[in-house]
């Protein structure tokens, strides 16, 4: 059976042939469209949510820009969430990444990989459940010299406070990626 839920926004989707064959009872079947079902609920269109389908990195909708146009360098000499600058750029892997100075900008492309977020910018207590939900760039942490960007406060708050969330999202991170192609 080939069938796809799908919200009507495209983002999140959970495809019960994949859950079938990977041995998925019906209850977590079930739970997993509910938790689908509320996230489409609680985040409605495609260009709040900041993702375009088949990215693997957050990325803007409208200007294709990385992590919404935020500067990935300065989660680390701010500690907080920065807008780039259209007059800072550079491309690394394919996107757009925009900068507050040219120092972040050089800081990045000398070595992007420890500035490119974890699970390419999407929440990680959704990447845990097995789906894609675009972070926010304003909701972040920075954890073992890592950036990891959250939909929102509650789903950062629930992360720090159980390790467990993370270990599962390392887990499930290679099918969701993969999910997200179209």
């Amino acid at each position: 059976m080939m069938t796809r839920v799908h919200r009507q926004s495209g983002v999140l989707k959970a495809e019960i042939d994949t859950a079938v064959r990977n041995g998925v009872r019906w209850r977590g079947l079930l739970r997993l469209l509910t938790i689908s079902f509320a996230l489409s609920v609680a985040s409605p269109n495609v260009l709040s949510q900041g993702i375009r389908i088949g990215d693997d990195i957050v990325s803007d909708p409208l200007t294709g820009a990385a992590l919404l146009g935020f500067d990935p360098v300065a989660y680390f000499i701010d500690h907080k969430a920065r807008r780039g600058s259209e007059t800072h750029q550079a491309m690394f892997g394919g996107k757009l990444w925009l900068f507050t100075s040219d120092a972040n900008k050089n800081a990045f492309v000398s070595n992007p990989k420890p500035y490119v977020p974890a699970f390419g910018g999407y929440d990680p207590v959704g990447v845990a459940a097995g789906i894609a939900v675009s972070g926010s760039p304003e909701f972040f942490a920075v954890e073992e010299s890592r950036i990891y960007l959250f939909r929102h406060a509650r789903s950062r708050d629930a992360f720090l406070a159980d390790r467990a969330i993370l270990e599962q999202a390392e887990r499930n991170w290679p099918q969701v990626k993969l999910d997200l192609v179209p």
